[in-house]
């Protein structure tokens, strides 16, 4: 491979056309290449490593070399120098693709792969399907790959097989743009899928680690995740327990306390808690259930701390039987009494800036997370049943009573903590509005948590409060902090989304 022979004759000699068209009766279209100058030679090239030429041949182009000469040497000098400019100008090009490297043993790759590659092949197909003959080469067969790559990565939903099929269509075009039939290297097409196989690949492997970190979690969690939480892939599960934190409480502990600033959002890995509204048990919070989500199941992403609604206490284990076992006592009859359990809670906690910002850069665990927060609700509502039935509530109109001002003050918690982030207020309007309808806020329920607040709603359909309208200095100073707020929050959600 890579011998060629470099041949000048006339125009008018017969060795050097028969010679041109020995050349291109190869199938290669690439095997021979003539240069027709204005009156000049005709340069030929062969790269087939089988071409020899025979005794008459060489003594006819020694021949017709000399009587060219003496021809040139009458001719005009310009035409010549500008012959072999063109000459050694493409024969300079030419040598630059072909041995792009000094280095031996890589140009001796480079030329095998390149003969390999464009080699024509036949397709054998019968007479009976088509008698006209076809023939490829592997260079256009990764090319029409490369295509066919990216077309099915359309009808996958799986991120890790799409960003796969997008490495092998982006490495099939590689070879293609490199190695391209033409013999010329496509270096634009070339240079921009390598940057596309390196950005591929990084999120290929931040993927294939995630699911490596995830396998590593404990079996508890593991278990967890599947009763609990099913609709959350386990690689989100893996994402949220990684900012988490672990608490434990005994019982008689208080985890919060109402009309306190809280943080942190729950959930309950172990035991159960009992939510309580001005000192009445409102409903009880066990093993899979969230605390304090104060919306999020809604789309509500609420930064900051939240005022509590009520009162979050370790409370007792409940025992049905206990009641049993007093009215029996109370008649008389002496009943041994067991061995009563503990009440041990487990919680994972989340700090709700962090949870926020990391539900912001991953829309799939956002959404995972909203649906497992809905699946949660349910489950709260056939708590409050079950609580019903189990004799739990001691007067269902004042548990009835408390419940709804429980539900008022949770929506005038919200309000509180959106009215004080104003540059989150409007993106935020439209999710308010799905909450009011989800959980049946009335107008006259959204004006007494805007009485609660110390707002009228004519301030809250505006947007700013009037006591303050006439501060300029204060609102300008406010506009121009969330504005950039604003910036910064965008400019860096758009840099964590190329980069993650």
């Amino acid at each position: 491979l890579g011998n060629f022979k470099t041949a000048r004759v006339s125009s008018s000699m017969v060795p050097g056309k028969r010679l041109l068209q020995r050349c291109h009766s190869c199938a290669n279209n690439n095997a021979a290449r003539a240069n027709y100058g204005h009156g000049g030679p005709i340069i030929i090239r062969c790269y087939r490593p089988t071409m020899t030429m025979t005794r008459n041949v060489k003594s006819n182009l020694k021949m017709t070399t000399s009587s060219s000469a003496s021809r040139r040497q009458s001719s005009t000098k310009s035409q010549q120098k500008r012959s072999s400019t063109t000459f050694r100008h493409r024969n300079h090009h030419h040598h630059q693709h072909a041995t792009p490297t000094s280095h031996p043993i890589l140009r001796l790759l480079l030329q095998s792969l390149q003969h390999a590659l464009l080699k024509p092949r036949s397709l054998p197909l019968p007479r009976y399907i088509s008698p006209q003959h076809y023939s490829f080469t592997l260079s256009e067969v990764f090319g029409h790959s490369s295509f066919i790559l990216v077309a099915a990565s359309y009808a996958t939903q799986d991120f890790l097989e799409l960003r796969v099929m997008a490495v092998l269509g982006s490495t099939s075009m590689l070879f293609f743009t490199y190695f391209h039939p033409h013999g010329r290297v496509l270096w634009l097409p070339l240079k921009w899928n390598l940057l596309f196989i390196a950005i591929n690949s990084y999120r290929v492997g931040k993927v294939l680690f995630d699911r490596f970190m995830a396998d590593g979690l404990c079996d508890e969690l593991k278990e967890f995740r599947e009763e609990h939480l099913n609709v959350v892939d386990v690689v989100d599960w893996y994402k949220l327990v990684r900012i988490s934190e672990e608490e434990v409480f005994e019982e008689g502990d208080l985890v919060l306390q109402q009309g306190r600033a809280n943080h942190f959002i729950r959930i309950v890995l172990e035991g159960e808690l009992e939510v309580l509204r001005d000192g009445t048990l409102t409903y009880v919070v066990e093993k899979g259930n969230f605390v304090s989500e104060s919306g999020l199941h809604a789309g509500l992403m609420l930064t900051g701390s939240i005022e509590s609604c009520g009162t979050i206490v370790c409370g007792p284990p409940f025992d049905p039987t206990e009641s049993d076992n007093n009215n029996n006592n109370s008649n008389g009859d002496n009943t041994q009494h067991h061995h009563r359990r503990e009440n041990r809670v487990r919680c994972l906690r989340w700090n709700r800036n962090e949870l926020m910002e990391l539900l912001e850069n991953d829309k799939g665990l956002r959404n995972a997370l909203q649906a497992a927060l809905s699946w949660d609700i349910v489950r709260k509502l056939k708590m409050q049943r079950k609580m019903l039935s189990e004799g739990r509530v001691k007067d269902p109109t004042v548990w009835t009573k408390k419940r709804e001002d429980q539900g008022i003050s949770r929506y005038a918690s919200i309000l509180q903590n959106m009215l004080h982030h104003p540059e989150e207020f409007g993106d935020m309007s439209e999710v308010l509005a799905k909450y009011r309808r989800i959980h049946h806020v009335g107008d006259e329920d959204h004006k007494r948590a805007l009485a609660k607040c110390g707002w009228t709603e004519e301030e809250f359909r505006s947007g700013k409060r009037h006591d303050v309208e006439d501060d300029e200095d204060i609102d300008a100073e406010e506009f121009e902090s969330a504005r950039w707020r604003r910036v910064k929050r965008y400019s860096s959600k758009v840099v964590r989304s190329l980069l993650q």
